[in-house]
């Protein structure tokens, strides 16, 4: 009676599982040997997390490592949450964060590989043929409860403080209904959804094997989830289960939130006869929050969203490079030792991985960026930053300085070579690229002699000798001096003020001195670069011309006059 019953619940499904277990068969080498296969296997239902990236690179790490296979999996059952255009975003991050694939999508539309469809809604038939088969078994059975139903049974058990809680056991209503009012309530057109007989009890505990964290002794699932919803498609138990089996996964690498659900996940394999994947799962990034620890969130944190990198310009080999010294504890003295090497030469051992969640912290992010920006070469500087400037990326807060650069550089591009290595060249500033505009503002901003600014305090107490300082600076400048020349010219203005010519005597004799030469150095700093820290100020006038020079230092003289 139950295949009576597995025919009238799946009528057009006429291939068998046999047929799809031929259709698939065992990844083999040249050897006859199985192969690693591994899978990335996302929902698109909005921004990638850049936890997601660390998963996916661990993968594709690991692939790489045993010769395997690397699979993007899209499993978008849920209709409802399913965004449009998320699997391109997927894939384009993929190709930003250079995490190639193997097999899988390739768009909404088109992927690669012969254990396809690589989209669970298209895999719809194949979940039926093995869903027809736990139901001829007697392993799965029709629900027809309804909703109101399941939340009075919901509120019975806690009412009652059931041992037993959710649609499991005893409590499992349609469990026991017979297989003839089954087809009775089916062919009278009643509403049903699919679950599976589940085998555990409340008080069962097994042990179970994770690749990181080895024996976890849990208790087995007791639950008769769903495995078919009412819109015919499977839930992502059932179809996970089927997709890992049919594509031949070896090992499952994902984040540790699915830990919960091994029971469920063993239970689907073995009561299906499909050999047992080794669950590997991955430690969250973390953030600090006062005291405590929380895992980055899509809803509170912007730096959760892999496009931030992106979007504020971090180059993306550095944030792998970061990724990767959260995943191998070796990776930092590797890449000392090899800072020219690609990723996928570093010996990565999975089993080395942290099992305490990894705090994300900028400050290391921002050493590892500034390192691997000061490796490049000028010309590499051109082409990562001129990409970055693309307006595509102008929705998020960086588009005002993106704006600002794009109309600096109309007609200038060989401009900012020029200007590359003054801040480039034996200095480590910048960590992303937006860090361009927002820190040299001085040399990229077409306006900025028009900018006001906040004059240091002592300043104001000294305006009148500074005044005169810069008037005197003007009078003496030929843009055709060289930088001694020009730093000779500086320094007799300094000594004309009664500024000491060299720190060590104002440091010496300090009241016989209105300051050293390095405060004159700073007053013209601040009037050209409204900061007193820049890179080396004779070549920064240089690139500017002496035109614009001019015009900063006299603008800087009308605001200490007016103070």
């Amino acid at each position: 009676m139950s295949r009576d019953l597995a025919k009238l619940v799946f009528p057009e499904i006429s291939k068998s599982t046999a047929d799809y277990e031929e259709a698939y068969p065992r990844r083999l080498d040249s050897q006859g040997k199985e192969k690693y296969c591994v899978r990335f296997a996302p929902s698109p239902t909005g921004f990638l997390h850049i936890g997601a990236i660390y998963t996916a690179l661990i993968n594709r790490l690991f692939a790489d490592q045993k010769d395997g296979v690397f699979i993007l999996r899209i499993e978008d059952t849920d209709q409802k949450r399913s965004v449009p255009g998320a699997v391109e975003e997927i894939v384009s991050a993929f190709d930003l964060f250079d995490i190639k694939i193997d097999e899988g999508a390739l768009s909404s539309d088109s992927s690669v590989g012969e254990y396809g469809p690589y989209f669970q809604s298209r895999r719809r038939e194949i979940y039926e043929s093995f869903a027809k088969e736990l139901l001829a078994r007697g392993d799965a059975y029709p629900c027809f409860c309804s909703a109101e139903e399941l939340e009075q049974l919901r509120q019975r058990q806690m009412d009652e403080k059931s041992v037993v809680v959710g649609y499991a056991e005893a409590d499992a209503i349609c469990r026991d209904m017979t297989v003839e009012e089954q087809i009775a309530r089916i062919e009278r057109g009643d509403d049903y959804i699919i679950r599976l007989r589940s085998r555990g009890t409340h008080d069962q505990t097994r042990v179970f094997k994770d690749g990181l964290r080895g024996e976890l002794e849990m208790p087995v699932n007791n639950q008769d989830i769903v495995i078919i919803k009412a819109d015919g498609l499977p839930t992502y138990h059932f179809a996970h289960s089927v997709d890992d089996h049919l594509m031949r996964t070896s090992h499952v690498i994902r984040a540790d939130e699915w830990v919960s659900s091994l029971p469920i996940h063993v239970e689907l394999f073995e009561m299906q006869g499909f050999e047992l994947p080794e669950f590997i799962h991955l430690s969250p990034i973390m953030k600090q929050e006062g005291n405590s620890r929380r895992k980055l969130s899509k809803r509170l944190d912007p730096e959760a969203k892999a496009s931030y990198y992106i979007e504020v310009g971090y180059p993306l080999a550095a944030v792998k490079d970061y990724l990767m010294n959260i995943a191998n504890s070796n990776f930092e003295d590797w890449r000392q030792s090899n800072p020219d090497k690609g990723i996928d030469e570093f010996p990565f051992d999975i089993y080395k991985s942290s099992i305490s969640g990894a705090l994300f912290d900028f400050d290391k992010l921002d050493n590892i960026a500034k390192k691997h920006i000061g490796r490049m070469t000028d010309s590499e500087i051109v082409a990562a930053y001129s990409e970055w400037l693309e307006p595509e990326l102008d929705r998020d807060e960086n588009r005002e300085a993106r704006l600002a650069m794009r109309s600096w550089l109309e007609g200038r591009g060989e401009d900012f070579a020029r200007s590359i290595p003054i801040w480039h060249e034996g200095r480590l500033d910048v960590a992303k690229w937006s860090d361009i505009y927002e820190n040299y503002p001085y040399l990229y901003d077409a306006a900025f002699s028009e900018r006001t600014v906040d004059v240091p305090a002592d300043f104001e107490a000294q305006k009148d000798d500074i005044i005169a300082v810069l008037e005197a600076y003007l009078e003496s400048y030929l843009h055709s001096d060289d930088n001694s020349t020009w730093f000779a010219k500086v320094r007799e203005i300094a000594t004309r003020f009664n500024y000491a010519a060299k720190p060590k005597d104002f440091k010496k004799n300090p009241d016989q001195y209105k300051g050293s030469i390095v405060h004159v150095s700073s007053y013209i700093r601040f009037a050209i670069a409204h900061a007193l820290n820049t890179p080396d100020l004779h070549t920064m006038i240089q690139f500017m011309g002496e035109e614009e020079m001019r015009l900063r230092v006299n603008s800087m003289i009308r605001i200490l006059r007016d103070l």
